[in-house]
């Protein structure tokens, strides 16, 4: 982002959003996540890394299949997404 600020004169709220989308390129598939990394197809989790298929966790580290930081199967948690949609 140095160098974005060098090459541009920046306001302040653009330079908090590319520090925000910054913080979680590294998430993929992602929605609602905030403070997250290095984690996919996830959704309203906080404070999460290396978690996959997760819904609505907090302070999880390498987990997969996980709603509201339980461990689920991967056949329980498929079947409870697809009654969401």
């Amino acid at each position: 982002m140095i160098k974005m600020e060098k090459e541009f004169n920046l306001t302040k709220e653009k330079k908090d959003a590319l520090e925000k989308a910054n913080k979680f390129k590294e998430n993929s598939n992602c929605s609602n996540c905030s403070n997250s990394s290095n984690s996919s197809n996830s959704s309203n989790c906080s404070n999460c890394s290396k978690c996959y298929d997760c819904s609505n966790c907090s302070n999880c580290y390498d987990k997969k299949y996980m709603i509201s930081n339980v461990q689920f199967t991967k056949e329980e948690y498929e079947a409870w997404k697809k009654n969401l949609i």
